[in-house]
């Protein structure tokens, strides 16, 4: 949604009109000529455009970069331990390779832990979450993992469900688990865009962990069957009226360079991402009108060019059918841009 505020001025007389039309031509055709530049070895016109590669790179790297690997013993079975306190349990025998037999000997384990917004925002991991009618509403995360397991290289599967506890003070009963829909997300698949939905077949409780100290801390513990993404969330419920909201970015930017997501106010883990862009009217936006009006929230928008992330994080309140406008972007490392957001309120 562009406006313009140029005036024109209609000169009195034909000989000013004639006049002040071919000023008009010239001032056009200079304007073309400083908008691109032209190869005169073989007359090609080169037009500037916002890159999206770095973006999807660096979200593929950031997902692979986070990726800690264990070797346990498949006969045995055995406990793993994440860096930010998830743990992981494997049963005695808990896996099958791809014919269905059961595997024996060293195992490595795959383990991606995210517990806050700026790891959530640099893996593309939003808390988007999918209705059994399809809508697409907010989730609030209690910790997003992806868990696989191969031998030599060769992707395995599970011959029993295996236990993860995510540390936790405040224990919400209304958790539960989520895995990432039919989309692309295969079990083994790390790099893909993710939609949450309630997995059916697992469970979440209130549990005590062991750390690798010993020392006992509190969470959610749950039973999972099934490798790739897994998540512990609840809905994110509000009574107020709700409303579809727009973000217009700056010019040259749109869905193939840039995401855009809406960080809730008091909500450490609710990010949620803006995945409709409409080509006509240049604007983002959400699916299904689920965003409660008088919500305190932040836009962020980010993209990655030349190396360096560009970014703008601005508050709003949000209003029947708002529009955010995003002004100024700054450039940053991604060590800001993380500080950033997790300093938002």
């Amino acid at each position: 949604m562009r406006t313009s505020n140029r005036t024109t001025v209609v000169p009195k007389n034909s000989r000013n009109v004639k006049k002040a039309m071919m000023n008009f031509l010239l001032l056009g055709a200079a304007i073309l000529l400083l908008g691109s530049c032209k190869n005169d070895d073989n007359d090609i016109i080169i037009e500037k455009f916002i890159d999206g590669i770095e973006l999807q790179e660096a979200i593929k790297d950031n997902r692979e970069e986070a990726i800690q690997t264990f070797v346990m013993n498949a006969d045995t079975g055995g406990y793993m331990y994440g860096e930010e306190g998830t743990q992981l349990h494997f049963p005695a025998n808990s896996f099958l390779d791809q014919n269905g037999d059961p595997v024996s000997g060293s195992v490595t384990i795959e383990l991606v832990e995210i517990y806050d917004k700026a790891k959530m925002l640099l893996t593309k991991m939003p808390t988007n979450g999918k209705r059994p009618n399809g809508d697409i509403e907010t989730l609030k995360s209690a910790g997003e993992f992806f868990v696989n397991a191969n031998q030599n290289g060769n992707q395995l599967q599970l011959a029993s469900a295996f236990e993860i506890f995510s540390p936790n003070e405040n224990f919400d009963p209304e958790m539960r688990l989520f895995k990432a829909a039919e989309n692309g997300c295969d079990n083994d698949v790390i790099n893909c865009d993710v939609v949450w939905e309630e997995n059916e077949e697992g469970n979440i409780d209130l549990g005590q962990g062991e750390g690798p100290s010993g020392t006992g801390v509190m969470g959610y513990s749950g039973f999972i069957n099934n490798f790739g993404w897994t998540n512990i969330d609840r809905w994110y419920n509000d009574p107020r009226p709700k409303t579809v909201i727009y973000v217009d970015v700056p010019e040259g930017y749109d869905n193939t360079n840039c995401n855009v997501y809406v960080s809730y106010d008091g909500e450490p883990t609710a990010l949620a991402l803006l995945d409709i862009y409409n080509e006509e009217t240049e604007l983002f936006s959400e699916h299904y009108g689920q965003i409660p009006i008088g919500l305190e929230v932040h836009f962020i928008f980010v993209s990655v060019q030349d190396g360096a992330y560009t970014y703008a994080i601005q508050g709003a309140t949000i209003t029947e059918d708002h529009v955010e406008m995003i002004g100024s972007t700054t450039t940053g490392t991604e060590a800001e841009l993380i500080t950033l957001i997790n300093g938002l309120p």
